[in-house]
């Protein structure tokens, strides 16, 4: 058994849910103390307690399989108004760059370094402007055009932590979903820019980061061999596994908290592997598709649209 942690648009208000086999539950209705002490907070509450909220989760969950929760689940997506990015939302979005090695050589072109004399590159995603959920939801930034997409792997934090270590780094990890980090490649290399190199414009536009459709306990995932792929217009772009990462999960996270504390609910985006379009040339527009999947979380779908 397997579940996750979604939020969806209910009668017009957010409406955090329990989902399992397809199926969807309003954690109000099947796991009310979850929700508490804050449930206008949605997930946001579950992850700051996330001690204490996981054994409900489960509980519940398990309930449901068996049969023995008669609650009926909500409709079906397709009569739901939306689905929503999982979190309303986190305090802190943290992307990794240049985090696998076959996108360092093949779109980079670094093919002579080693990790042991390297250090990662982070940088921040502004949450409630960046993150956007599944649908038509990308409006595209008019300041570009050279507009890229990339597929990652993506933490939920679910316990505060800093100066972390390599032997208690993941106990900081409560769950995994997917993240798009779109990038406006001219600007992110804008030749007026006193340093060429500029990850505000090139980076934090706005819906620069969907997030979802859900999130997955880290208990039932396997973050060290999962594959993702990307699609753009039904073409595939990226095929690859986490275990190509430059720097592991836990050693992003022990490297991240030598510098900014991690809360509940942050997000921290593990990085892409190869096949972006700074590698092939190829730009996105609006009516472009966008199809992101990672094993056993499912997939993210959104369409660019034109800024009105």
């Amino acid at each position: 058994m397997t579940f996750s942690l979604a939020t969806l648009r209910v009668d017009g208000h957010p409406t955090p849910v329990l989902s399992l086999d397809g199926r969807h539950w309003a954690l109000a209705d099947v796991a009310p103390d979850a929700l508490r002490p804050e449930p206008a907070r949605g997930l946001m509450n579950v992850f700051d307690h996330w001690e204490r909220t996981e054994p409900i989760l489960v509980a519940a969950a398990e309930r449901l399989a068996d049969g023995t929760d008669p609650t009926p689940p909500l409709p079906s997506p397709a009569v739901l108004e939306d689905v929503l990015t999982p979190l309303q939302y986190p305090r802190k979005v943290v992307m990794t760059g240049a985090n696998y090695y076959d996108h360092m050589e093949k779109d980079g072109g670094h093919t002579d370094w080693e990790k042991d004399k390297k250090i990662p590159l982070f940088f921040f995603k502004p949450p409630t402007t960046s993150l956007v959920g599944p649908g038509r939801t990308v409006r595209y930034p008019e300041q570009t055009e050279k507009f890229d997409y990339e597929l990652e792997l993506a933490v939920v934090i679910g316990k505060r932590g800093r100066k972390l270590t390599s032997d208690n780094a993941m106990e900081h990890v409560a769950g995994y979903t997917i993240a798009l980090d779109l990038s406006a490649r001219d600007w992110q290399r804008h030749p007026m820019h006193l340093v060429k190199f500029d990850l505000f414009g090139g980076k934090a536009f706005d819906d620069s980061c969907p997030l979802g459709p859900a999130i997955v306990p880290a208990r039932y995932v396997d973050h060290d061999d999962l594959r993702l792929r990307f699609w753009l217009n039904g073409e595939l772009k990226q095929d690859a596994n986490t275990r190509d990462m430059i720097w592991s999960i836990a050693e992003q996270l022990v490297r991240i908290t030598e510098h900014v504390t991690l809360e509940p609910g942050d997000v921290v985006s593990t990085g892409t592997p190869a096949g972006v379009g700074l590698g092939t040339g190829q730009w996105m527009k609006p009516g472009d598709l966008l199809e992101g999947e990672i094993t056993g979380l499912g997939r993210l779908t959104v369409e660019i649209v034109k800024e009105h």
